[in-house]
């Protein structure tokens, strides 16, 4: 409660100081009343800063900070629409070609006709300045009042200054730590010993190598396996390792293979017990125990062995040097030893002790969950100055077998790894009494990360629950909607660049690495591109939201990701359960609310029905920052689309809207503009011909200076709609689609390269309908060009059908390159390998057009991710020295003829494949790799709407990729 509460007070006085600062003279009469408000609220905001966790807890503080939550969006909502109605939008512009007289004359009807609803915005404000004195006493009737300094001592602060994952990510430390929260949770007990098994049998019917000469002073071949576990906990993965032996050792495939076999337990017996134990074993009436010599007892069970192919266990060896000699003395040595006999031990050592006692030795790791997740938190806190391995162990076996408390836990100690002696106890005995009382523990891990969570962001979090459980969440779409909201400061660094944006995506790192949110998508830059709630969170959160009437309860909850969080909207009891649960349907009814014109988020995408009343409905939100009608049958905007002059986002993506408007619309705030549309003639990502529609170059777009993001839009006379672009000092990310004669890359560059350097991110597509095949792609055919500008880091690119490796052969600074409809062969491709900087490769239909995919040696040095998809390429190989930082692949496919040269990539760690193909091969490569890659297969991949490229959801494997016929848009 308390963290809504003081969200909406700083996003009120936010806006207070800078109506106060900038448009005072619009304010009038009512500059005295806002002071008024603004003073009252900085008061109430000082003193929610400093109420203690009790007093938080008490009913009455929280009644009085629900009042102040209202009061300040109701106050916020209201001097908007003030200075929305005071301020003409005709006479605003700066440098308009109108002479002063009729300025005058305009502002002044202007005035005349906002009259009447400025009164009535007025006369509500001043209602609210005796609103917020009737709360400032009521405090005090209330008995809520600031602690005292000894409770002020007490109260503990979150760290505000956390370092953004996006500031450190170039930190290799963080980057290596990061990289323990992302890791593949651990299989679980049976399917490790299930692996365990599968490979030991393999290993062990693998034809062995002949025996070596007599008399060549060489070791004969016999076969050495250890079965290994964990070995700093005693008895801690002690049986899952004899599990696996005893399995194979009972095996049908192995029983046959071996005319003679031997389970001897070992632990602290002597050399000369064990000896004795394999030959009562392997002898038919049992040797004597009392042989005069090791010599003899050798000798008598080399006789026993002789001619016989044999398997011997040995259970639980210890590290024991001279234990360990004169048993490989009596076995190893054995005269005649027959080919494919084996030994199998089972020890706690470590790997060098292994390979020093019984080399050479193939050797299986019986990792366990516990050792899996003790072992990440080891790595977490290497550097910690309070490592408590006894505490951090308990806590690990507490937990087990719920994998989500443990993996909260570790999240705990990537944010203070220097937990203390008492917080650890804390956390076993917290966990030991939810066991006691049948209580969830992963709902008591959860209660330790959020108490832990900085205040400032707990609203960010409690946002996520508009969602639907399970629902995969952009983070753009996000991080939009909570500045749209205010849930995000909008403010301004010491060099002028906004950094409302950077602060939503560091908000976004915190969620992640505290554990609240799963990412999917992680693009190359390390940055989330999409993610999603754990069922644990999303009902801990909703339960939290719910208590502290977050979102309003007025509309149905499936409501509350189609509108803003505070929008004090009620629905007419009238209406049936269907129309109840379409927004569609209630749009009028909710249009005719008052408060209707004070949303600031709506949402409908995939919404269809949308009529031209409806459309008309939503132009008469004058404070409405967000809008999105993505995915929705709507074809045209209409005229009065002008009057969102609060406008930050719009989102008409695959929709079927041609133009903003047919005159000159200037939405003067809007920061991000987001258009496209893309058809294909087949649901088939992997083969499906492809169109591409968007919007035409808005009328006076260098009017709207506030742009950051203008994608896409379609010039066709690119000398004369591109000027403009050049106004945009703010734009970061430009998407534009060359159509006709008169539209060139020159034209693009030279205006791109008067940015000033904001630009980071471009997407080109140059029309090819007119192209017949392959032969003739002179619509994309590149004579001489200037080069994009150096600063680029993202480049998108379809339709270039020649020169396109020389364009661009020194952007070294480019870190992401997406190529469709290119036609590369072989020598272009070594051309992008000697790019410096890229780390991010997607080749989609028709850009590369070899049979085979050859990445030579030194080339792509920088590359940690690739993304193909389509039928041009069969197959895919790396040579030793090829992609060194490789982590992850992604194909998708018809059918797959060769993947190979994975075990020339040292740093992999993920493949998808995506089609029908024949796995023995990879899945080869991947047994044998030291890294032990995931491998996900689909064997029938199937095009998903959303258009994420790359999704690393762990419960799906058809969810590792999305259509990457969507790459324009996103």
């Amino acid at each position: 409660m308390s963290a809504m509460a003081q969200g909406a007070v700083d996003s009120l006085l936010g806006r207070l100081a800078s109506v106060l600062l900038d448009e005072a003279q619009l304010l009038g009469g009512l500059r005295g009343d806002v002071e008024f408000i603004r003073d009252e609220m900085e008061s109430m905001n000082s003193l929610l800063l400093h109420l203690t966790e009790a007093q938080y807890r008490a009913p009455h503080v929280r009644t009085w900070m629900k009042q102040v939550v209202r009061l300040a969006r109701d106050c916020e909502g209201n001097v908007e629409l003030y200075v929305r109605h005071v301020r003409d939008p005709a006479t605003a512009e700066q440098g308009a070609a109108n002479s002063c007289l009729l300025r005058y004359l305009r502002r002044l009807l202007w005035f005349l006709r906002t009259a009447p609803v400025r009164h009535r915005v007025a006369k509500r404000i001043r209602e609210l300045k005796d609103h917020a004195r009737d709360v400032g006493e009521r405090r005090l009737r209330y008995g809520v009042t600031v602690p005292d300094s000894a409770a002020l001592g007490a109260v503990t602060h979150e760290d505000d200054d956390i370092p953004s994952p996006r500031v450190v990510a170039r930190d290799r430390e963080h980057l290596r730590r990061r990289a323990l929260l992302d890791g593949e949770p651990p299989a679980e007990a049976d399917i490790v010993i299930s692996r365990g098994i599968h490979l030991l049998i393999k290993w062990l019917s693998e034809e062995a190598q002949p025996p070596a000469p007599a008399g060549d002073g060489s070791e004969p071949q016999l076969r050495i396996f250890a079965v290994a576990w964990d070995g700093r906990f005693r008895n801690h993965g002690k049986s899952a390792a004899a599990r696996i032996a005893r399995r194979v050792y009972q095996h049908p495939s192995v029983a046959s293979s071996f005319s003679c076999k031997a389970w001897v337990k070992v632990g602290e017996k002597g050399h000369r017990k064990i000896l004795f134990n394999i030959l009562e074993e392997v002898a038919p009436k049992g040797g004597q125990e009392n042989k005069s010599n090791d010599e003899e007892l050798s000798k008598e069970l080399h006789g026993h062995l002789k001619g016989k192919r044999f398997l011997i266990v040995l259970e639980n060896v210890l590290w024991d040097a001279w234990q360990c000699q004169c048993i490989r003395s009596a076995l190893v040595y054995a005269d005649e030893c027959t080919r494919g006999s084996a030994i199998v031990l089972t020890t706690r050592e470590s790997r060098k002790d292994i390979e020093r006692c019984w080399s050479p030795a193939k050797i299986l790791t019986a990792v366990t969950t516990q050792n899996v997740f003790f072992s990440r938190a080891e790595k977490l806190a290497a550097n910690s100055q309070y490592w408590k391995e006894n505490l951090v162990w308990k806590i690990i076996q507490e937990s087990y077998p719920n994998i989500f408390a443990m993996k909260m836990f570790l999240h705990l100690l990537y944010v203070n790894a220097n937990r203390t002696e008492d917080e650890l106890e804390n956390y076993i005995e917290s966990i030991q009494e939810c066991k006691r009382l049948k209580k969830s523990i992963a709902k008591q891990m959860l209660m330790f990360c959020y108490n832990e969570f900085p205040t400032k962001y707990k609203s960010c979090l409690l946002y996520l629950t508009i969602f639907p459980q399970g629902h995969i969440i952009r983070s753009t779409s996000l991080a939009r909607r909570w500045i749209s909201e205010g849930l995000i400061p909008t403010y301004t660094t010491s060099d002028g660049k906004a950094s409302a944006t950077d602060e939503a995506d560091h908000v976004l790192d915190v969620l992640a690495t505290r554990g609240f949110v799963c990412p999917l998508e992680i693009c190359a830059a390390g940055d989330i591109k999409s993610c999603t709630v754990h069922h644990e969170v999303h009902g801990f959160i909703t339960r939290i939201a719910r208590d502290v009437n977050f979102v309003d309860a007025n509309l149905p909850t499936d409501f509350a990701c189609h509108l803003s969080i505070h929008n004090m909207i009620g629905l007419q009891a009238s209406h049936s359960d269907g129309e109840r649960n379409d927004i569609v349907a209630l749009l009028p009814s909710l249009a005719a609310s008052s408060q209707w014109q004070m949303l600031k988020v709506l949402d409908l995408e995939g919404c269809r029905g949308l009529k031209k009343h409806h459309l008309k409905s939503i132009c008469k939100i004058l404070l409405l920052k967000y809008l999105s009608l993505r995915n929705t049958d709507v074809e045209e905007l209409p005229t009065q689309i002008e009057e969102l002059q609060c406008l930050e986002t719009l989102d008409i993506r695959q929709t079927k809207v041609r133009v903003l408007g047919k005159k000159a619309v200037v939405l003067p705030l809007l920061n991000h503009f987001l258009a496209g549309r893309m058809v294909s003639a087949s649901s088939d990502a992997t083969r499906s011909e492809e169109s591409f529609f968007t919007v035409h170059m808005p009328f006076a777009i260098q009017r709207m200076k506030n742009m950051e993001i203008l994608s896409h839009v379609q010039v066709a006379d690119s000398a004369r709609e591109l000027a403009g672009i050049v106004q945009l000092l703010k734009l970061r990310k430009l998407g534009v689609g060359l159509l006709g004669e008169n539209a060139n890359l020159n034209d693009l560059f030279h205006q791109i390269e008067k940015l000033h350097r904001c630009l980071r991110s471009l997407s080109i597509r140059i029309d090819q309908s007119s192209a017949a095949g392959e032969e003739s792609h002179d619509a994309g055919v590149v004579n001489y060009v200037s080069s994009p500008p150096q600063f680029i880091e993202s480049l998108n690119i379809s339709g270039i059908t020649r020169g396109l490796s020389h364009m661009i052969q020194e952007l070294h600074q480019l870190a992401k390159l997406t190529l469709s409809e290119t036609y590369l062969k072989e020598d272009a491709l070594h051309i992008l390998g000697k790019l410096r900087g890229l780390r991010y490769l997607r080749l989609q239909h028709k850009s590369y057009v070899e049979r085979e995919l050859a990445f030579k040696e030194a080339e792509f040095q920088s590359l940690n991710l690739l993304l193909l998809a389509g039928d041009d390429i069969g197959s895919i190989g790396f040579v030793i020295g090829a992609v060194p930082k490789l982590e992850r692949i992604v194909w998708s496919f018809s059918t797959m003829e060769a993947l190979s040269g994975l075990n020339h990539l040292p740093k992999l760690r993920k493949v998808d494949l995506n089609g029908d193909c024949s796995l023995d091969q990879v899945r080869e490569e991947i047994e044998a790799h030291p890294n032990s890659p995931v491998l996900k297969y689909n064997p029938h991949h199937q095009r998903q709407e959303d258009g994420t490229a790359a999704a690393a959801s762990s419960s799906s494997a058809a969810s590792t990729i999305g259509s990457f016929a969507w790459m324009f848009l996103d």
